[in-house]
């Protein structure tokens, strides 16, 4: 009888104390979410609570998301099954010689010092215009057309009336010689009026070097000035290959440097040649800086405005470390890459690019060689590193959900 009204006892104080303490255990069930958790909008990363609901732009419901404990580096942890999905690649940051290469594009163009402007030295009327075509070729000692000029047949008269008048006073000869000559006359001309000892009234003009005509601006009988420019004669033996080095790989290129273009239009690969000339100024449009090599064209198979690939080597740079230029994420104001930690958890961080060659970013700053950096699928990982980081800082500044609220205008 006694020890049935102990345990009676016993469980009355059991229930008793179950009863005072269960107030306790439902606010612990029903307590809000823990201080460092928040809640994000799938869609929309700006929209952050610090309690459950909807986005109020989409309508979403909001997922529950931890801030780290940390503020150095926020892991994100990625299963194997969400890895594969995300088709997940990496690459070893590696040690090797990038090789200062530029890959662009140039054109073909007349060698400006093969051009010839061919202008009246005497007003007068173009006569027996042979060349009438564009692009015509001519040979040296080709007529090109004749000028009827009045000051010209004046010229003449003045310099046979010398020759009359004044047969061995040397200085005027050569007086009147010259003015025929600064008038655009030849010394076989000139030797055939002494001769003839009869002025020309339609003086010819003949071409002074093989070349084609790539500008014509006469038609027979036209009256021209000295002003006007009647033609111009392209010597096409030798050309040039323009090419555009961008404003970064400037300090790449000298002049000396060899450089491999390619013409794909004719069939012709790996011309190989030397940067002869490097331009003072910048495109202001397209922010590029031309580069010039000289060709040999002497069978004439380059023609003006032919499209090359050029392929410029600025020379090598040795035990530099890098990686692919894939694993890199860009933005305007810094360069971060995804790193894999040896616990398997990824991380974003900051790092400090050198130059960009051949598919490799040289890194200054940021990677140790061994590391291995994220390829394919980093976008996503450092954009949930992005979030955890703004959580993360909102949380320790204590402006849960007021400062992110802002924005939500």
């Amino acid at each position: 009888m006694k020890n049935l009204l102990i345990i009676c006892l016993t469980l009355f104080a059991s229930l008793s104390f179950a009863n005072v303490s269960s107030p306790n255990l439902v606010n612990e069930l029903t307590q809000p979410p823990a201080k460092n958790t928040k809640f994000v909008c799938p869609m929309h990363s700006h929209i952050v609570k610090d309690h459950p609901g909807k986005c109020p732009i989409c309508g979403m419901d909001l997922v529950e998301l931890s801030a780290p404990e940390s503020s150095e580096e926020v892991a994100i942890s990625v299963s194997g099954h969400t890895q594969q999905s995300m088709a997940l690649t990496k690459a070893p940051v590696e040690r090797s010689t990038l090789w200062r290469f530029i890959e662009t594009f140039g054109k073909v163009e007349y060698d400006e010092n093969g051009l010839t402007h061919i202008h009246p030295r005497a007003t007068g009327w173009v006569e027996n215009l042979q060349v009438k075509t564009l692009g015509a070729r001519v040979k040296k000692g080709e007529l090109l057309y004749e000028i009827y000029a009045p000051e010209l047949i004046v010229a003449q008269d003045d310099y046979l009336s010398l020759l009359k008048t004044n047969p061995t006073n040397k200085a005027l000869k050569e007086r009147g010689r010259t003015r025929l000559r600064l008038l655009g006359m030849s010394e076989k001309l000139i030797e055939q009026v002494e001769k003839t000892k009869e002025s020309l009234f339609r003086v010819p003009y003949y071409a002074p070097h093989n070349a084609i005509v790539s500008d014509l601006g006469i038609r027979e009988g036209m009256y021209v000035q000295p002003a006007v420019k009647l033609m111009t004669l392209a010597d096409l033996s030798q050309v040039w290959v323009l090419a555009d080095v961008f404003e970064h790989q400037i300090d790449w290129v000298e002049n000396g440097k060899w450089v491999e273009f390619d013409l794909p239009a004719i069939g012709v690969y790996a011309i190989e040649g030397k940067i002869e000339y490097i331009y003072p100024a910048l495109d202001p449009k397209t922010r590029t800086l031309k580069v010039r090599l000289s060709l040999n064209n002497e069978s004439g198979s380059f023609k003006p405005d032919m499209l090359a690939n050029v392929r410029i080597y600025g020379g090598p740079k040795e035990d530099v470390l890098n990686i692919p230029v894939e694993a890199l994420i860009r933005t305007g104001k810094q360069n971060r890459v995804v790193v894999e930690q040896h616990d398997g958890t990824f991380v974003s961080r900051e790092v400090m690019v050198g130059m960009i060659t051949q598919g490799r970013a040289e890194i200054m700053q940021g990677l140790a060689q061994g590391e291995q950096v994220v390829t394919s699928g980093q976008f996503l990982i450092d954009s949930e590193s992005n979030i955890r980081s703004a959580i993360l800082k909102m949380s320790q500044d204590g402006k849960p959900a007021k400062a992110m609220q802002s924005h939500q205008h």
